[in-house]
């Protein structure tokens, strides 16, 4: 069967999600799915992206985004940052791209899939040159694949390319890729920037692609890097999608502080100001100098536990915890009450595969010790609680998890550290509880094989469960959506119940841009890749 354009359901609710969440400026404030923001108003918002064209584009002009933190990471077989996504889902480019839940040709113009399911034959267009110069081949492709393979690289998401047992470059333009069985998740799986196709001869090189190295093909390449502080992105001329992109670049700067970002787009120091502090929200919505788009979560927050080390292997005591927490609570003094509490597992209801049913409810204060008594600890422990300093909302998140597990006996100590520190100690298992956030994936399997999987880049601490990875592992190869609906939901009980994390909550993201920055085509599934669509009008 060949493909060009194919669309599937990868998230319950995702044209629900776009319809209640974007918005022009000067509007009252509101969330998605009735959320309540901290004005105590709920409200549903009609969609309003500019998905539909608002004026004939104009080429040209450099837009200036402001983000909080840098990413620790840039190489994109290795990064796990949101951010870092951001910016590289600029710079690079895979087989296909995935919009709103569509998949669509971008390396690959086409594809054909066996009927049993089990060989991929994609035909790689003709114009794609890597920022190089030299054009996009096979050989990249296969290179790349087998890059994100090799335990050498230590990519986070590993796993979930394990179903991949052979790449071939046939000729120059047509890849042949064959799995170990049928695999429902593989074209979402190809379509994200984890799967970017990199220049071979740029990264053996360079020996790596580090912060200053630039192995992509996407509609910016990169001009300049100064960690920490700012990443400048110029158009790629030779990007094979005609017309785009119109900018002639972008200029990434970073800020941590809360106000500085806000004041910042208010003042009209920056064109674009990506996810304010829930704070500001609703004075942003109001400013009629500014248009804002979102409402839809992408980001997962969660408490994790380190169940390589006592007491939190034992599950006793997690169960104890996850019981303990009132995650509403933690929701409205964290970020504003902007998002959605997670009483279940990692996937927010409205998502395929998700929990309908919440498995915690309201704080069981007795339960929770008395489980807490049954492993040995009566009188509760003491625990140090990691949390990255620059993040206020995870440090507020932090503070409020330390006064609720109190009741219980847990005597918790914060330790606020930077990033980079963080990213140490949580891959090196030096920690007790981490407070910090998963960005959603396109399809669940991405997730839940890269951060709850044995051996997965992301599960610190190497939680296991052979029950739970049998789930995950038999899903991926359902190709009956119904029934691989149902696995999930087996599985996510089993994660909220016993496994590593507590699920929080699901915050509600916006963007603030100036009302001259036009194309905004926001994607709550997410990605960024429509910042390729961006315009000024000036």
């Amino acid at each position: 069967m060949k493909t060009r354009i194919l669309t599937r359901v990868l998230a319950v609710g995702v044209v629900a999600a776009l319809a209640a969440g974007c918005s022009g400026g000067g509007e009252p404030p509101s969330t998605n799915n009735g959320t309540t923001g901290s004005d105590g108003l709920t409200s549903n918002v009609r969609l309003e992206d500019e998905s539909q064209p608002t004026g004939t584009p104009k080429a040209g002009g450099r837009l200036s985004i402001m983000i909080r933190l840098d990413a620790n990471e840039l190489d994109p077989h290795k990064m796990s940052e949101t951010s870092a996504f951001v910016i590289n889902e600029q710079i690079y480019e895979s087989l296909v791209q995935s919009y709103r839940g569509e998949i669509k040709p971008a390396i690959a113009e086409s594809w054909e899939q066996s009927p049993d399911g089990t060989k991929l034959t994609f035909k790689l267009r003709d114009n794609a040159y890597f920022h190089s110069g030299r054009k996009v081949t096979a050989a990249d492709v296969k290179y790349s694949i087998e890059r994100i393979q090799d335990p050498a690289t230590r990519a986070p998401r590993a796993r979930s390319y394990e179903g991949i047992s052979e790449v071939k470059a046939l000729d120059e333009h047509t890849v042949e890729m064959t799995l170990a069985a049928p695999n429902a998740a593989i074209l979402t799986l190809l379509s994200t920037a984890a799967s970017s196709i990199v220049d071979q001869e740029v990264v053996e090189a360079e020996g790596g692609l580090n912060s200053s190295v630039d192995g992509g093909s996407g509609p910016f390449k990169l001009a300049s890097r100064v960690t920490g502080q700012a990443i400048k992105l110029d158009k790629h001329d030779k990007y094979w999608e005609q017309g785009v992109p119109y900018l002639d670049g972008i200029d990434f700067t970073f800020n941590p502080d809360d106000n500085a970002r806000a004041a910042a787009v208010r003042s009209g120091t920056v064109d674009f100001l990506w996810r304010p502090a829930p704070e500001f929200i609703d004075a942003l919505k109001r400013d009629e100098a500014l248009k804002w788009y979102g409402g839809s979560g992408s980001l997962s927050l969660h408490l994790r536990l380190n169940t390589a080390k006592a007491p939190y292997d034992d599950v006793r005591v997690r169960q104890a915890i996850y019981l303990a927490l009132d995650r509403q609570e933690i929701l409205n003094v964290a970020n504003s009450g902007f998002g959605t509490a997670l009483n279940a597992g990692y996937l927010p209801p409205d998502r395929f595969g998700a929990l309908t049913e919440p498995v915690y409810g309201k704080p069981d204060i007795e339960k929770a010790k008395a489980l807490l008594a049954e492993a040995g600890h009566p009188n509760g422990f003491e625990a140090k609680l990691m949390v990255i300093a620059t993040s206020a909302f995870q440090v507020r998140s932090a503070e409020v998890e330390q006064q609720q597990l109190a009741k219980i006996g847990i005597k918790v100590t914060i330790e606020s550290v930077e990033a980079t520190i963080a990213d140490t100690k949580t891959k090196s298992g030096e920690f007790d509880m981490y407070q910090s956030g998963f960005g959603l994936t396109y399809d669940p399997d991405e997730r839940f094989s890269a951060s709850f999987l044995a051996g997965g880049g992301l599960n610190y601490g190497n939680w296991s469960d052979p029950e739970y990875e049998s789930l995950v592992v038999q899903a991926r190869s359902e190709l009956d959506q119904d029934k691989r609906a149902k696995l999930y939901q087996q599985a996510e009980k089993i994660l909220a119940e016993r496994g590593p994390v507590a699920m929080t909550f699901l915050n509600a993201d916006f963007d603030v841009v100036q009302k001259d920055v036009m194309g905004y085509r926001g994607d709550p599934t997410p990605t960024y890749r429509f910042y390729k669509n961006l315009w000024l009008d000036r």
